[in-house]
């Protein structure tokens, strides 16, 4: 029988509307699969990205030890991360501020499931990060009076100072050093490299003579301050001393002296120098007046110790107003019947702006004590990580 007009019609649109109905179930499945595969390619891209930056930040770290160390550690970073080491790209190199950069990058294929309908059968996950490794300038500043000789710790302070040196990048950093006693000398300007010329001063050096702490940071922050620093470098003074100050430097009768008294109480003034800047550093320094006197231009001993640790004060701060930050290190036994010879602690925490003691406004530096010699390298070792932690974050 020959179907009518309007069953035709109605036939029809069912094949219409199953068709309509097919396409959109494909465009839905496909937009449902888009939807769930796209998800899972960001949660890979957002893994792959915490691995790329993890590898390229312990880079930077580790260049300061060498490119082959740098290169190990984004390896090991990447598989701790889960990510496939063949999947990386790394590279090294130096930006227009002049810092080291360590780059590093990676592509992830995450295959679809539902959008295999549309078509496509992959996505490509890709991640990049760069680390910049901040370049040190740095000042050593040592104590070179004779109480760290009397006391058996010459050899050991000089032993420290070097290992001291090697934790740091001739290729990255910058290093100068500075000793001081009733005056201060620079050794070696801020330079690079480094290594060779701070072992060859630390070794030419004697323990001898006075504890100007005033002037050894005076020099310190001048080493820095007018030194060839880099624009965006981390700087630093570490100071080192062994006992509290002795020895000022100033106007003095009305001309610039230094004035300094006994690591002993004694009463008297030791005496003033003429000419500070052309005294000995390697040996002792004679006195050209008031030698042995309770007074000397109204100045008696508590006077003069009083004065030299304010002068540390007051160099200390300047150093931290030009954003430099300072680490001291104390050597001494606190049980010392002679109290000059114990490290005041309270006052090198001052010096380094511990916890912001003194400023909290200004760089806040750390404060560390060897109570014996034989403890000084490890506390040297200790300041090197601190200070390397810091540049790391």
């Amino acid at each position: 029988m020959k179907k009518s007009f309007w069953h035709q019609v109605i036939g029809n649109e069912r094949g219409t509307v199953l068709a309509f109905v097919a396409v959109s179930l494909v465009g839905l499945l496909g937009m449902a699969g888009l939807a769930l595969d796209s998800g899972r390619a960001y949660v890979a891209r957002a893994e792959l990205s915490r691995a790329v930056d993890a590898a390229a930040l312990g880079g930077a770290a580790a260049l300061r030890q060498s490119q082959a160390d740098a290169e190990q550690r984004i390896i090991a970073l990447a598989k701790a991360n889960g990510v496939d080491p063949a999947l990386l790209n790394y590279s090294f190199s130096v930006n227009a501020e002049g810092e080291n950069t360590v780059s590093v990058s990676a592509t992830e294929v995450v295959p679809t499931t539902f959008m295999r309908v549309l078509g496509r059968e992959r996505v490509d996950v890709v991640a990049a990060a760069e680390a910049t490794v901040p370049p040190l300038d740095l000042v050593l500043v040592l104590d070179q009076s004779g109480s760290i000789a009397r006391e058996g710790a010459w050899n050991d302070l000089q032993n420290a100072s070097k290992d001291f040196v090697d934790n740091f990048s001739e290729s990255i950093d910058q290093m100068g050093l500075v000793s001081f006693q009733v005056r201060a000398g620079q050794h070696v300007p801020l330079s690079q490299p480094f290594r060779s010329n701070m072992r060859a001063a630390v070794d030419a050096m004697t323990s001898v003579g006075d504890t100007n702490t005033g002037e050894g940071l005076r020099l310190g922050k001048e080493t820095l301050v007018n030194g060839p620093t880099r624009n965006r470098s981390v700087q630093v003074v570490v100071f080192f001393t062994d006992g509290r100050p002795t020895a000022f430097r100033g106007m003095i009768g009305g001309q610039d002296r230094a004035m300094a008294v006994s690591t002993v109480i004694t009463g008297n003034v030791r005496g003033y120098f003429d000419n500070p800047d052309a005294l000995p550093l390697n040996q002792i320094a004679r006195a050209d007046g008031c030698q042995g006197v309770s007074s000397c231009f109204g100045m008696n001993e508590a006077a003069v110790r009083t004065r030299g640790k304010a002068n540390g004060r007051q160099q200390a701060d300047q150093i931290r107003q030009n954003n430099i930050y300072v680490f001291t290190i104390g050597l001494g036994n606190p049980n010392n019947p002679n109290p000059i010879l114990t490290p005041d602690m309270d006052y090198l925490r001052e010096l380094a702006n511990e916890d912001g003691i003194t400023d909290p406004s200004q760089p806040q530096g750390s404060a560390y004590f060897a109570p014996t010699a034989a403890e000084l390298d490890a506390v040297f070792q200790a300041v090197a990580r601190d200070i390397l932690v810091r540049l790391s974050k």
